[in-house]
């Protein structure tokens, strides 16, 4: 911008001072031509538009969406901007977007009497930061993935939530096959080479990935409790093999352990 500067001034002391151009109106010509290059070279010039921390892509409806994206310190000319209302800059933030996340559940479980046991109940929370490039964000404008900033977060939380669903799957099948599993032995990269479907995220750059809680669903109490013969229903079931194998159809009555009123 500087040098800039001084070639205009340089310009303009030779045009007005050394008469290096003696006709007056050839001088005029010149210096309005001088302005509508400047003019012409400020509404191109994108980089000025882009502040720290931030990118832009350049939107036209005549050349669509532009491959290369803007970046700070970068110098970008763009002459989609030179025709009114032709294109646009839609700015993004480019620090990673960071999200905690709580996957629960159940794997819904009753006793013998009927009343709802919360042994099998679950739950992960996980601390996420996605990171991503200015031209993966490029490509998701392409794919109509996104439309603008606010929508980059919402689709990158929606990430977040996925790849943290895939993992809560992941720990719950490892426990299944081994009681003994403690899901904070998984190692990060372990993790994320195991969750098969994070290719389907291939522009996002999963940087924080962290298990900070959790809770298993508890098999062993559970199949314990599964395999126990309540006295209600070992008494009914006595009763029921006394009445059928002695066939008494005296008027006694009993009650529901079986004993004589």
């Amino acid at each position: 911008m500087v040098f800039i500067n001084k070639i205009y001034y340089i310009i303009f002391d030779y045009i007005i001072f050394s008469g290096g151009i003696k006709n007056m109106k050839s001088k005029i010509a010149f210096f309005i031509l001088l302005i509508a290059a400047g003019f012409v070279f400020y509404l191109g010039w994108t980089q000025i538009k882009i502040k720290p921390g931030t990118f832009g892509v350049v939107q036209s409806k005549i050349g669509g969406i532009n491959q290369k994206a803007v970046i700070p310190g970068e110098f970008s000319w763009n002459w989609d901007f030179l025709i009114p209302t032709n294109a646009k800059l839609t700015v993004f933030d480019s620090k990673p977007v960071n999200k905690t996340t709580k996957i629960s559940g159940n794997f819904q479980s009753y006793d013998l009497n009927g009343n709802y046991s919360d042994y099998l109940n679950y739950y992960f929370n996980f601390s996420i930061s996605l990171s991503f490039t200015p031209e993966a964000v490029v490509s998701l404008l392409q794919e109509n993935y996104v439309s603008d900033d606010e929508d980059l977060h919402a689709y990158l939380s929606n990430v977040a939530d996925s790849l943290a669903q895939m993992a809560a799957d992941y720990y719950l099948r490892r426990s299944m096959a081994d009681s003994s599993f403690n899901p904070q032995s998984v190692k990060r990269d372990e993790l994320i080479s195991a969750i098969a479907s994070y290719k389907d995220f291939p522009e996002i750059d999963v940087t924080i990935f962290a298990l900070t809680d959790f809770k298993l669903p508890n098999y062993n109490l559970y199949n314990k409790q599964k395999n126990m013969i309540s006295p209600f229903e070992s008494s009914e079931e006595s009763t029921s093999d006394n009445e059928s194998d002695t066939k008494d159809y005296s008027s006694k009555s009993t009650n529901i352990l079986g004993l004589e009123l």
